[in-house]
């Protein structure tokens, strides 16, 4: 209970405004259990009736057992008995949630009210094997007039006693925080940090949580806020001679470490954390940071800020496992600092479904791209997921906010991940040209050293050798994205052909280096290595050209994509004349075996890119005319 926690921090003076308002949440949450189980036993006696959802009403009294929403329509009767399912575990709770409702008058001595609930809830129904008597609970739950003592009457007469209790506490409320025993000077500090609690406070939606108390114990500003419904998780704030003090404890050590960094910009220095126990064994985590404001309109900045975060914790550790199936655990945490830092936050995310929202996206988006147990990041890559999911959080509080429909928001979703999947054709596309650039490097280098003086040759050679080791660098590339998305293994194919004519204009340039050619048939050679650097030309605008039809397949755009394609093959053509060219001349003219070797060899190479240029053009414009323009 959060009292426990108070206690075990040595916060005394604060507890009196905690139990009250644990009561008053308790009572809150036994509400949806009678609810629960009166609707449970409506529909055990008439399970041909739709059964009443009560997910929303659990949610919104911060129960988070999501077993209790199939409740009412299993429950069936046996006989005489009726059969709720966790029966047994919702007796148990309605008892404890009792015990919390009448804490702040027990601890009194009110030896009334304790033989009272001893009496009711020493009446509770066993619910063995969850089973129950209809009659029994109902009467469990009776409160008008006419009717024996009850625990429903017992609830209704506490909740009266805790609204009466908490007036009597809280002297004044200063922007929803409930206060007493204050000084002028902590008036203004209570307002700073109210103003960042409720400037962001509309991002948890329909979760509880946020409620905030503060009072002056001895020579200092005490200000405790609940966060959310989970007990162990409270943040209590001392404000002395500028210097506030944050002491924040937690069940997740994940969420403190996150809350600490959300407050890392504001130069917090944070004590050594530590563990505690509650009296239930559940065991928490206490960390203290220290601020020390300059000015008390520094310290009102401060408090404002640390007040704004707290919406943020709510749900946290839920959001981040539901992010589980998407993303690396680096990046969910990533992704929920950017949410927080954009005052975006997840809770929209989660009203939503989280991991349903994107899984329905998914499966109409992806289509063959992904199949059973594949992870998100796996397939579209951690940067291009990260991105997405930044637009899935964005939408869902965004549309939640101005009121749109959660179809509206699901369809966005599923138009931001279409994108994202098609934005990878568009990266291969890119990794293509750029590979084409290389050839196109590599031809222009072949080209302009044939006549050129062997002083440079070396040289020639090392630019040439480091252009193809670029290239097959891009291979590599496009395989990794390949085995993530194998539906997009044309580009592989495609890549791996075009690397073709950087081996063979790698190798040109090692064989021109070897001997300086002369005669007639270097002008052949020359004619030949022209042809190529134009059809590698060619292939880059191809490409170019090739991307944007992705993007909208207007006319001229593909006509201008095939007259590429056209012009490779026709070049192809005249490299192949071109080829047989030189090796007559070759024969006829070269001064040695030597140097006729070089010719024939060279131009086989020259000869070969552009054959290989030729396979891949082709190659891409079947892809575009049947996988992109007809799809």
């Amino acid at each position: 209970m959060k009292a426990q926690i108070l206690d075990a921090i040595g916060e005394h003076g604060l507890q009196p405004v905690t139990a009250v308002n644990a009561g008053l949440a308790a009572n809150d949450r036994i509400k949806y259990v009678f609810s629960l189980l009166q609707m449970a036993l409506a529909h055990a006696g008439h399970p041909e009736q739709p059964a009443a959802a009560m997910k929303q009403d659990r949610i919104a009294c911060g129960i988070d057992d999501p077993a209790l929403d199939s409740v009412v329509a299993e429950a069936r009767m046996i006989g005489k008995l009726c059969r709720v399912p966790g029966a047994a575990r919702i007796m148990a709770r309605i008892a404890e949630e009792i015990r919390l409702m009448a804490a702040p008058f027990l601890a009194a001595d009110n030896r009334k009210l304790a033989e009272r609930l001893d009496s009711l809830l020493a009446a509770l129904p066993e619910a063995k094997d969850d089973l129950l008597d209809p009659e029994t609970a109902s009467a469990m739950m009776q409160a008008g007039p006419g009717h024996a003592d009850s625990l429903h009457r017992l609830v209704m007469d506490l909740h009266k006693q805790l609204n009466a209790r908490q007036a009597t506490l809280a002297e004044e409320t200063i922007d929803g925080a409930a206060t007493y025993n204050l000084a002028d000077a902590d008036r203004p500090m209570v307002a700073g940090f109210m103003a960042g609690v409720n400037r962001t406070a509309r991002l948890k939606f329909d979760h509880p949580g946020l409620a905030t108390t503060a009072t002056r114990t001895a020579e200092r500003l005490v200000i405790q806020n609940d966060i959310g419904t989970t007990d162990a998780h409270v943040v209590v704030i001392h404000v002395r001679d500028l210097c506030v003090s944050v002491t924040y404890t937690d069940i997740h050590p994940e969420r403190l470490a996150f809350f600490q960094d959300m407050l890392t910009p504001r130069g917090v220095a944070w004590e050594t954390q530590r563990t505690a126990v509650l009296s239930a064994g559940t065991p928490f985590f206490l960390a203290t940071g220290r601020f020390q404001a300059i000015d008390a309109d520094a310290c009102r900045a401060y408090l404002d800020f640390l007040g704004s975060r707290l919406v943020f914790l709510i749900d946290w550790n839920r959001a981040r496992k539901q992010l589980r199936q998407f993303l690396r655990g680096p990046d969910r945490l990533a992704l929920l600092a950017w949410a927080a830092e954009s005052d975006i936050g997840h809770r929209g995310f989660l009203e939503l479904g989280g991991a349903k929202l994107v899984n329905q996206a998914i499966e109409a988006a992806a289509g063959s791209s992904m199949h059973f147990g594949d992870r998100l990041c796996d397939v579209l890559g951690g940067e291009e997921t990260l991105s997405f999911l930044r637009v899935v959080l964005q939408t869902a509080t965004e549309g939640l906010l101005a009121g749109a429909s959660q179809a509206l928001i699901n369809d966005r979703v599923r138009v931001a991940l279409a994108a994202h999947f098609s934005n990878e054709e568009r990266r291969l596309l890119r990794i293509a040209a750029d590979h084409a650039g290389l050839v196109f490097e590599l031809a222009s280098l072949v080209r302009d050293g044939i006549q050129v003086e062997p002083d440079g040759a070396g040289k020639r050679v090392k630019r040439a050798r480091r252009f193809e080791h670029d290239a097959d660098r891009l291979v590599i590339e496009t395989l990794n994205a390949v085995r993530r998305r194998p539906d997009f293994s044309v580009f592989l194919t495609l890549l791996q052909d075009a690397d073709d004519a950087a081996d063979e204009l790698e190798e040109a340039a090692f064989l021109l280096d070897l001997d300086l050619l002369q005669g007639k048939p270097l002008q052949d050679l020359q004619a030949l290595a022209d042809l190529v650097a134009a059809a590698s030309s060619e292939w880059i605008k191809a490409l170019g050209h090739a991307a944007q039809i992705g993007l909208a397949a207007s006319r001229a755009e593909t006509e201008d994509f095939l007259t590429a394609i056209d012009r490779v093959t026709a070049l192809e053509h005249q490299a192949d004349d071109a080829e047989r060219a030189l090796t007559a001349s070759a024969v006829r003219h070269a001064k040695d075996f030597r140097q006729l070797h070089l010719f024939t060899t060279i131009g086989a190479r020259f000869e070969a890119a552009a054959d290989a240029l030729k396979r891949v053009s082709l190659m891409l414009r079947d892809h575009v005319l049947e996988d992109v323009i007809d799809a």
